[in-house]
């Protein structure tokens, strides 16, 4: 995977990530200061092995692999264990921290368990490097966000709190750069949806964040968009609202056939307005080239016979698909009477079409991937 980049986040820390790609991946370098002369260097997450040599690269020009301390994961995952045995090869004195539950699966790796330190062994889950109170880094359980073992890791001098999957998300603002806007929100709730198991989960790792004092102002996660400022609380708030995983599943399961049915009465209006040929090859798109990510949809002899994702973030990725570069009363009818099919089989209507919106989350997928052709 080409085109690794290095982002300067604040003095000592760092972004390395891909950053043209729908679903990215992030890892972080923290450079902390132990006394004058000494710092830890310590890498959160690294690259996935496809990515290794230009990862090595980027970290050379850094610090310099072999100056890596500490190599930390939040669970077990190939997309940021695999390069893990390769860089404590190149990183003779590197320590591997991560949690019990996490190292029972990376050590199939044949890492040696010397160089091991279970998280669950830290004195009070925080690691101590410095002089001052906040220099150190605190171990925060997240269990089932999205693995038992996962951690996020706060370093409260930075204010900063690295999330592994938990606020991570596929990137669908319209912006460039590497920070959240409110666009950003239908990938993190795309992806919690996917892949978060429980509600319940959710809320206990949302009201664990809530509880760190100070509270972080910084949210890196390992996909996505870095969080900041209030998003943070935006994006927490809304979390703790929907459904996810086994909780959405059983709601799903209930009322996927209506929502097919909404989705197949509004294929027929499209039909109608724009032509069979325009409304299956822009469903077709859509449904295609989303690589690294689950396929939003299957049609079968013109019409929609599964939804592999949230139907509602479904209905929603197909709408503004429909929408783009659509004149605004085109828009407007559009989005009327999907509300209208909504309530006629008695379904909640999305909160996305409940408001005009100025920007589409699809715009992004087009800038990256051509999803629309003319």
């Amino acid at each position: 995977m080409p085109d690794i980049r290095s982002y300067q986040i604040a003095e000592g820390l760092y972004l390395i990530k891909n950053p043209n790609i729908f679903f990215n991946f992030n890892s972080y370098l923290l450079t902390c200061p132990v006394d004058e002369k000494t710092k830890l260097n310590i890498l959160f997450d690294p690259l996935p092995l496809r990515c290794f040599q230009d990862f090595v690269k980027v970290l050379d020009d850094i610090i310099g692999v072999e100056n890596i301390d500490i190599i930390y994961t939040n669970h077990q995952d190939p997309d940021l264990t695999s390069s893990v045995p390769a860089l404590l090869d190149l990183s003779k004195k590197a320590l591997y921290i991560t949690s019990q539950d996490t190292w029972r699966l990376v050590s199939g790796y044949n890492i040696d368990p010397d160089r091991y330190q279970p998280i669950e062994l830290i004195p009070n889950g925080k690691l101590k490097f410095g002089k001052e109170s906040d220099d150190c880094l605190q171990f925060v359980p997240t269990p089932f966000c999205h693995f038992k073992g996962a951690h996020a890791v706060y370093y409260p001098k930075l204010r900063t709190l690295f999330t592994g999957d938990l606020l991570g998300g596929a990137s669908t603002k319209k912006t460039d750069g590497i920070y959240a806007d409110i666009d950003s929100w239908i990938g993190i709730k795309l992806f919690h949806e996917v892949y978060m198991p429980t509600k319940e989960a959710l809320k206990l790792a949302i009201d664990r964040i809530g509880r760190l004092d100070p509270l972080p102002e910084l949210i890196l996660p390992q996909h996505g968009d870095i969080i900041k400022g209030e998003l943070i609380t935006e994006f927490l708030k809304r979390l703790n609202d929907i459904e996810v995983g086994l909780d959405y599943m059983n709601k799903e399961e209930r009322e996927k056939e209506f929502y097919i049915r909404v989705f197949n009465d509004m294929l027929d209006y499209a039909r109608n307005k724009y032509g069979e040929k325009a409304v299956i090859e822009k469903l077709n798109n859509i449904s295609t080239q989303m690589s690294n990510f689950p396929e939003i949809i299957k049609i079968e002899n013109g019409v929609i016979s599964e939804i592999y994702i949230p139907a509602p973030t479904a209905f929603v990725f197909i709408y503004d698909a429909f929408c783009q570069d659509l004149p605004e009363k085109d828009k407007e009818d559009i989005r009327l009477q999907s509300i209208a099919t909504f309530k006629k089989y008695n379904l909640e209507v999305p909160e996305e079409l409940l408001q005009k919106r100025t920007s589409s989350f699809v715009d992004s997928f087009r800038r990256i991937f051509g999803l629309i052709r003319r």
